[in-house]
């Protein structure tokens, strides 16, 4: 008996297998073993996000791989569990937002007194959040006790879970707490929140009957202040709910009427052996006095909690890895910013078919705004602009275009405009869409370069660097106080020729114009505005390279010539980009003779073809209608691999999370992958090829019409359901788990759902 590692939030149930692939994969290894995870990702599942976090983080734990193993240390990226469908992906034009990890650490003790005995899970989870601005410590106690495992008659196992988060200030005072719980009728929650936007409550019943494969029920509770309510049931064939007074919606409980979105795929080699990087991140841990903080890095930069990184700043405690079976003390070396060399590799617009590149356009494009964000796509005829970016100090989301605009090559031509800078996670971030020669157009042969990345070291010798646009500013005049420039920028950004050049050399990790360092790291993330991904530069050359982005009024590369292009930048073989700002992704960590690899560069040529709207059998990618399939056919998907289970790069659009229907990705959208690889996918580093397995994937039930659904389901019982109360939460975890336990080493024995 052990709990189930899916997420078994209230609808699970529904979830459908996915059936295998027809690729030839490996045959042996981990391959075969490891497991997968498949659940039902619906509206109603939205409104209930604290718990589906929770048993998230819980089966991140693995509780049930460590039973009788004594208290031990586990990491837990809560952007994974939290941050799956989040609409500002697409539009971020950071890699690092978009790879870093959000670790969460905890202690946990999973004890079984024998295998008739309930599995008794108890979790010190370390976590700090935002308050009044400053970093607040918070300890989230979870206990759970398991009497049954997941079976025919109990499709969510049988189980009570109770957690509370407190202050570490206020231990006895719950910020939020609540319990789920499991029995033979089916599920009860009850939270209530006490902090942030003021007191909340949410509660849900769920009554199932497996014998029929049906069942109903009922949700009320608030989100961002506005209070909502659910009905909902379902039989053997369909799935109907209702929202408050709106009209109900129905979904066929056919998998081959669904979506899928795959949010991790394993990665191996042919053996089935898991593919890993030399010399990948790892776990360490840091005591300032006594406060110990366990933490993560990466190459995306060191992650620890804002308290801890600031005590770092200021050199106090020790910071240490675990190698071997010692601890072994690193002093890190930290900059307010971080310089990346960029490589260029060069594709074809054809590469890329309805792919979302982020553009930064200084002018305005159709509806949208100057000095903005705009999401670009070839659509295998014409490279339109489709949305754009809307930053605040609340976030950024993505706004549709009232009509998309066609971007003609010959009016850009006329501006002098021969290259557009893109970001784009598919080609591996930075990278930029020639503009071809008069008389063309835009065409599936246009070029288009992207780059593979690298940080240069703070101890390398001084660098001299150009930039043309989008170039910071420094001292006081980017950041006053704790908020940046309502213009981080030097002069009038401009994708045409420009006399306009600013100089800066990177000296001692930091770039500087000669009077002052360009650093946004101390400005609040509050005060970042729109820049709150942080602040990055427009690409810069070396000295060397000055002379090859000289060129005339007209755009005519020229090297005595009075004008600088921005295109020209763009065939340098290696440019550099600064960022800065407040995030911890936004700065250099780093410490003598310790490597970390970069991101391994993996292709996948993506196969969607059909035979009388059949998907054939040699197909490597799928999801969505035909029509959205076949859109990324042929395609060369560039992906990044950056550790087992870490595989970034497959492209995204946006489904209503009502309807589960694509569209285009704005306000109340959510954000998920393309396409899933189908298991057996192989993809390839040039030289070697490696197979893919999906380990963790959403279904979306397809909407179909009410009226077509039986008359025996009806949201009348769900109506009379009675809503759990306080009263579910008859256990105090933080008093029934006592002290916390030190684990008997402090290396990470679990990260991420890994065991290690």
């Amino acid at each position: 008996m052990k709990i189930r590692q899916s997420v078994p939030f209230a609808l699970s149930i529904l979830a459908a297998c996915v059936s295998s692939s027809a690729l030839a994969a490996p045959t042996s290894g981990a391959y075969v073993t490891d497991k997968q995870n498949t659940w039902v990702q619906d509206r109603v599942g939205d409104r209930i996000g604290t718990v589906n976090m929770i048993m998230c983080i819980i089966g991140s734990m693995r509780g049930d791989a460590m039973v009788n193993k004594g208290p031990y240390v586990t990491l837990i990226d809560q952007g994974k569990c939290e941050g799956r469908g989040d609409s500002s992906k697409s539009t971020s034009t950071s890699a690092g937002a978009s790879n870093a990890t959000n670790y969460m650490s905890a202690v946990v003790d999973s004890s079984q007194a024998s295998t008739s005995d309930p599995l008794i899970i108890k979790a010190w989870l370390h976590d700090e959040q935002e308050n009044g601005g400053s970093p607040q410590k918070v300890t989230i106690y979870a206990y759970v006790v398991a009497t049954a495992g997941k079976s025919d008659a109990n499709p969510n196992g049988l189980f009570k879970m109770y957690f509370c988060g407190a202050p570490d200030a206020s231990p006895t005072t719950c910020m939020f707490k609540g319990s789920l719980q499991s029995d033979a009728n089916g599920l009860n929650f009850y939270q209530e929140e006490n902090h942030g936007g003021g007191p909340s409550m949410t509660q849900l019943i769920l009554q199932n009957n497996p014998s029929t494969d049906s069942g109903q029920g009922r949700i009320s509770g608030t989100e961002n202040s506005t209070p909502y309510a659910y009905k909902f049931a379902y039989d053997s064939s369909n799935f109907r709910r209702q929202e408050g007074v709106s009209a109900d919606v129905c979904f066929a409980r056919d998998k081959t009427a669904g979506d899928t979105s795959t949010w991790r795929y394993g990665t191996y080699n042919a053996d089935g052996s898991r593919l890993d990087v030399a010399h990948p991140g790892f776990p360490v841990k840091y005591v300032n006095g006594s406060d110990s903080y366990f933490g993560f890095w990466s190459f995306w930069g060191l992650w620890l909690p804002e308290t801890a990184m600031t005590a770092i700043a200021n050199h106090q405690g020790t910071l240490t890895r675990h190698v071997g079976d010692t601890d072994e003390t690193i002093t890190p070396i930290q900059k307010g910013g971080k310089l990346w060399a960029l490589t260029r590799h060069a594709g074809q617009l054809g590469d890329f078919k309805n792919v979302p590149m982020m553009f930064w356009s200084n002018t305005a494009i159709g509806s949208g705004p100057s000095n903005g964000n705009y999401e670009l796509q070839w659509d295998g005829s014409q490279l339109t602009a489709v949305s754009y970016q809307d930053c605040s100090s609340n976030g950024c989301s993505p706004h549709a275009l009232t009509s998309p605009v066609v971007l003609s090559a010959g009016t850009l031509r006329t501006a002098h405009v021969n290259a557009l800078p893109i970001f784009f996670p598919s080609g591996g971030g930075n990278g930029a869409i020639e503009v071809p020669a008069s008389p063309n157009d835009f065409g599936a042969a246009s070029v288009v370069s992207y780059r593979t990345r690298d940080v240069v070291n703070p101890a390398s010798a001084d660098i001299g660097l150009n930039c043309v646009t989008m170039c910071p500013q420094t001292g006081t005049n980017l950041v006053s106080g704790t908020t940046l420039a309502t213009n981080p920028f030097k002069g009038t950004p401009a994708w045409g020729p420009s006399t306009a050049l600013f100089n800066y050399t990177f000296h001692a990790g930091m770039l500087n114009d000669g009077t002052a360092d360009a650093d946004a790291s101390g400005a609040s993330k509050s005060g970042m505005g729109g820049n709150q991904w942080g602040l990055n530069s427009g690409s810069m050359v070396a000295n060397a390279d000055l002379s090859g982005i000289k060129c005339d009024s007209n755009g005519t590369p020229n090297t005595s010539g009075t004008y600088y292009c921005p295109y020209l930048i763009d065939q340098a073989t290696t440019i550099y980009q600064w960022e800065t700002g407040p995030n911890q992704w936004n700065q250099f960590f780093g410490a003598n003779g310790i490597t970390i690899d970069p991101p391994k560069g993996l292709s996948l040529t993506a196969a969607a073809t059909f035979t009388n709207h059949v998907a054939d059998a040699s197909n490597n990618i799928r999801g969505g209608s035909e029509s959205q399939l076949v859109k990324y056919n042929g395609n060369k998907v560039q992906l990044q691999f950056s550790g087992f289970g870490e595989l970034q790069g497959i492209p995204g659009n946006c489904v209503d999370p009502d309807s589960n229907q694509a569209v285009q990705c704005g306000q109340n959208t959510r954000w998920v992958p393309a396409f899933d690889m189908i298991d057996g996918a192989s993809v390839s580093d040039g030289s070697q090829n490696y197979y893919i397995k999906f380990l963790e994937r959403e279904l979306r039930l397809g909407q179909v019409s009410c009226g077509t659904v039986a008359s025996s389901l009806t949201l009348t019982g769900a109506s009379s359901l009675t809503l759990p109360t306080s009263a579910l939460v008859d256990v105090n975890p933080r008093i029934t788990l006592g002290a916390e336990p030190a684990p008997g080493s402090t290396k990470p024995a679990v990260i991420d759902g890994i065991v290690q």
